[in-house]
């Protein structure tokens, strides 16, 4: 039985569910026991469901330390079921009215999400589909959810010991965080990641990396904290996805953002107990995945910096305006820029020309192996004052 990565807990999972322990061979007509299993019950977001591939198509999933692979015809498999909003994969919605056992639907993100693909991107191919066995639940009758299967957190401890001593200072905050953000999927937020905490960790800085919007995927936050003292992401929290279940704005949209808010914090107060800084990637663009309600309180979650991540000067005036809008404390917080639109002077040139940004920085050339000293010497340069500009607003 294949339990898809983005449930976490995995302990806890099996304790609860042990026969999802069993692993039958593709195709095999596997008994989907009757406790724990409704076949009557319609699924909604962040249930969890037993389902069988029926048809392998473009999409893939991931084994459980994160390495991708394909899914194989008749295969078992436990996921949650999402919506997603996605500009540049597979995107998925749920009806209102839940999804019934027996029904074919997609398998959507790697990292192992159900829902209806209405709209796939062209070249890419259809979706992996899955017949739904079963929808999981508890002897008391509630439908077990991702949201049950947290990781377990060190900040809840460490509360209840503090509240054991009320003289104790309180160590409830959040450490700075330095938020990447982008002006679009695939803009170079996650490298722009990899490259902050690399330098921010050759400072001698205990760093602390978390992806705090859009879908998650193990592979991807494991890349992320390849220098990272920790890492957390929304699943860790419970959280496959943060995209409501359709792209309606509606009551359930609202209340994804507001579970989406709330795992971010969970996750930033976890993180804060062992590390100096964190370094947060925000999944997607500005636009959607509940970015602009994560965003929305900036000091609730201490955020001190914004990296942007951007495909050309016209769309960091974008993200200016559009951070505005979000919360004025972004007007005057230090944003500093990456990305492609970085790569030559000119670029520059016109980002710093025609935006309110900090300072815009290359650090990718000095990856490129076909970049001339000069060029490689220059955005080395720009790392390491990127690097002590951020430690400066972290105190440090």
């Amino acid at each position: 039985m294949h339990i898809v990565a983005n449930i976490r807990n995995l302990d806890k999972f099996l304790n609860l569910f042990p026969w999802a322990a069993e692993d039958p061979s593709p195709g095999e007509d596997f008994k989907v026991p009757r406790r724990g299993v409704s076949n009557t019950l319609r699924a909604q977001q962040f249930d969890l469901v037993v389902a069988q591939v029926s048809s392998v198509g473009a999409t893939t999933t991931e084994s459980r330390d994160g390495k991708e692979r394909s899914l194989t015809m008749g295969e078992w498999i436990i996921a949650p079921l999402v919506g997603r909003e996605s500009s540049l994969s597979h995107s998925s919605v749920l009806p209102t009215d839940g999804i019934s056992v027996g029904s074919t639907i997609d398998y959507i993100c790697r990292g192992g999400g159900l829902g209806l693909s209405m709209d796939n991107p062209p070249g890419q191919g259809d979706p992996t589909r899955v017949c739904v066995r079963g929808v999981l639940q508890y002897d008391d009758g509630r439908v077990a959810r991702c949201l049950d299967f947290a990781v377990e957190t060190r900040h809840a401890a460490a509360a209840a010991v503090e509240d054991e001593n009320e003289n104790d200072e309180d160590d409830d905050d959040i450490c700075p965080v330095i938020a990447v953000i982008g002006s679009c999927s695939d803009c170079g937020k996650t490298t722009a990641c990899l490259e902050v905490v690399r330098y921010l960790h050759q400072k001698g800085r205990s760093i602390g990396v978390v992806k705090l919007s859009g879908t998650a995927r193990l592979g991807e936050l494991l890349n992320m904290a390849t220098h990272a003292n920790q890492r957390r992401d929304m699943a860790d929290a419970g959280l496959p996805t943060t995209y409501p279940p359709s792209q309606d704005d509606d009551e359930k949209a609202r209340l994804t953002a507001e579970q989406s808010l709330m795992a971010a914090e969970r996750n930033l107060r976890d993180l804060s107990i062992d590390n100096d800084i964190i370094v947060a990637e925000l999944g997607g663009d500005l636009l959607s995945a509940c970015v602009p309600e994560i965003l929305a309180e900036p000091a609730r979650l201490g955020i001190v910096a914004l990296v942007m991540a951007a495909e050309s000067a016209t769309a960091v005036i974008g993200m200016e305006t559009k951070l505005g809008k979000i919360a004025d404390a972004y007007r005057d917080m230090p944003r500093y820029v990456v990305g492609p639109c970085t790569n030559l002077l000119a670029n520059r040139n016109r980002v710093e020309r025609e935006t309110d940004c900090a300072g815009c920085y290359d650090l990718w050339t000095q990856h490129t192996e076909t970049a001339s000293p000069a060029q490689i010497q220059t955005s080395k340069a720009h790392a390491e004052e990127l690097t002590q500009r951020l430690l400066e607003l972290c105190g440090y």
